[in-house]
């Protein structure tokens, strides 16, 4: 049930399910849910009472009686009799007019119980606002020797509103399912980002779910978690019941790379084209993927995906950033079909690669790692095959961005870049990223507000790889601008050595999520020498 509105007093202490006032859909179908706490035994013959009722809502629920113009209901009772809860199914009559309001009041025969009145404004729904926007696609899960991490959750929401004006809905309880329920018990689901405020799991309509109120300006916000040591999948729907339209979010996945609870969830290693001599990775002609064969597995179905991943310093397998969709399991299983990046391994680095299947059900397969080195052949580079709609990043040196000195795109870094000087901002490079508080006007800049993430790629005869740094923040800065700054540090440019034949290169690019769209920046290029 959505989560608990307290209303206490000297003697009880009265829970509900929905605020009094704010909106309800025309045709919907909810769950109102209350709760008694009494200091004092409470009667067995304790009931429910709901009256003044308009005509344009009913009721149903146990013990349902009719007692004169109001509707009696009987509520469970605890064995010390000192807790009464009912649930009552309410539903909006589909004939109600946009704009009429709704009312009932609420009372009880239990002593020191205080009336409530109820009145509810009918709405319409435009059904685009259902769908759910994701921030975090692919969450890594912990395990008994790591705590909880921002990796580990992420916020799902939307804002919805009418469709005759487009106006944010308040405090409409909506009910939030899975695309299959089995994918439900995968993960926890919580009102709050620490995880401590539980969304139980009900049975309502024949379907398992979530009832979840919307807030005074119509968003709805809840967190998914992952469950420790476990991959797995899951898709919401929202939906309001009695309405015929649902709203989709992108699927969720869960993928934990370590060694899974139960045997039967552990899968073949995938085996390599081309790894040889063994333990070694080589792209011998500059090839930018190498091809992997993935074991058959049983029950392998059109729609289950596999996901990439690669261990170092004996951790757990990470996500690489790569899946592929299965479409033809006969085809594609047993044999070299699948083209993965070697970008996705460090230059030189002992690691692990294995994958992960998560099956349209929600369940997966874990493999069993293969240990390799990659040995470099191909450079790194921005991937291909997305659109870059947004300006480059600017860099400076590390007299920082006040102090004006910018490398050109297809300029030159050097060592006297990235060091101290007396009045500078600090060492390394500066990046600079501009924002807007005006999307349509400046769609080539970031939404202010939005966390943006910079990569870098980096290729030279002693320093080769990729790195992702965190997030910063596009906000208004002290001179009035909209921007992010982040600092490249020193060490992550310093001693980077030429080839025999011509400097190393750098590139940057940055990339966000703006209503679970991930967007990308033009590139920035440069050679590089700071040795």
């Amino acid at each position: 049930m959505s989560e608990l509105i307290n209303l206490d007093n000297d003697k009880l202490n009265v829970k509900y399910t929905l605020e009094a006032k704010g909106d309800l859909i025309i045709g919907q179908i909810f769950l109102l849910g209350i709760t008694v706490d009494s200091k004092e035994k409470i009667t067995p013959e304790a009931h429910i009472s709901i009256s003044n009722i308009s005509n344009n809502i009913s009721f149903s629920g146990p013990g349902k009686a009719a007692v004169g113009s109001s509707i009696h209901f009987t509520p469970d009772l605890n064995k010390s009799m000192t807790s009464a809860t009912v649930t009552i199914e309410c539903m909006v009559n589909s004939k109600t007019q946009y704009g009429d309001d709704i009312t009932f009041d609420i009372s009880s025969n239990i002593i020191g119980f205080t009336n409530r009145q109820y009145k509810r404004t009918a709405k319409d729904i435009d059904p685009v606002s259902l769908n759910l926007i994701v921030d975090n696609t692919y969450l890594q899960p912990t395990d008994v020797n790591n705590a909880q991490t921002n990796a580990s959750s992420t916020q799902v929401h939307t804002v919805i509103t009418d469709q005759k004006y487009h106006n944010p809905l308040s405090n409409v309880p909506i009910f939030i399912a899975a695309a299959q329920n089995s994918q439900l018990k995968l993960f926890t689901y919580s009102s709050d980002d620490a995880g401590d405020k539980i969304l139980p799991i009900i049975s309502f309509e024949h379907k398992n779910g979530m009832m979840i109120n919307s807030d005074s300006t119509g968003k709805i916000t809840l967190y998914v978690h992952t469950k420790e040591s476990l991959s797995g999948k899951v898709q919401l729907i929202s939906n309001i019941l009695g309405i015929f339209n649902v709203g989709y979010a992108s699927p969720i996945y869960s993928l934990y790379g370590g060694k899974p609870n139960d045997s039967s969830q552990i899968a073949w290693p995938p085996s390599i084209l081309g790894y040889d001599p063994i333990g070694y990775l080589t792209s011998k002609n500059g090839e930018r993927d190498f091809i992997v064969t993935i074991p058959q597995y049983d029950h392998a179905a059109p729609g289950d995906t596999v996901f990439f991943l690669v261990g170092t310093q004996g951790g757990n397998p990470e996500y690489s950033g790569q899946n592929i969709t299965i479409t033809n399991p006969k085809s594609e299983l047993g044999a070299p079909y699948f083209h993965v990046p070697y970008q996705i391994f460090k230059y030189g680095v002992k690691s692990t690669f294995s994958y992960i299947i998560v099956k349209e059900s929600g369940s997966s397969l874990t493999s069993i790692p293969l240990p390799l080195t990659y040995m470099g052949g191909t450079p790194y580079s921005p991937e291909d095959g997305v659109s870059r709609d947004y300006k480059r990043c600017l860099v400076y040196t590390s007299l920082g961005v006040g102090g004006g000195v910018r490398i050109a795109n297809n300029g030159q870094v050097n060592h006297d870049n990235i060091i101290k000087y007396p009045d500078g901002a600090g060492t390394g490079l500066f990046i600079q990223v501009l924002g807007t508080n005006d999307p349509n006007a400046e769609p080539d800049k970031v939404p202010i507000g939005t966390m943006v993430t910079l990569k870098s790629y980096i290729n030279s005869a002693n320093k080769n790889g990729i790195t992702s740094y965190p997030p910063f923040e596009i906000k208004q800065q002290s001179d009035g601008n909209i921007y992010g700054i982040f600092n490249m540090p020193y060490d992550d440019l310093n001693m980077i050595e030429a080839y025999e034949m011509r400097p190393g290169t750098i590139q940057l690019t940055y990339l966000f999520k703006n209503k679970g769209t991930e967007s990308h920046s033009e590139i920035w290029s440069a050679e590089i020498e700071t040795a």
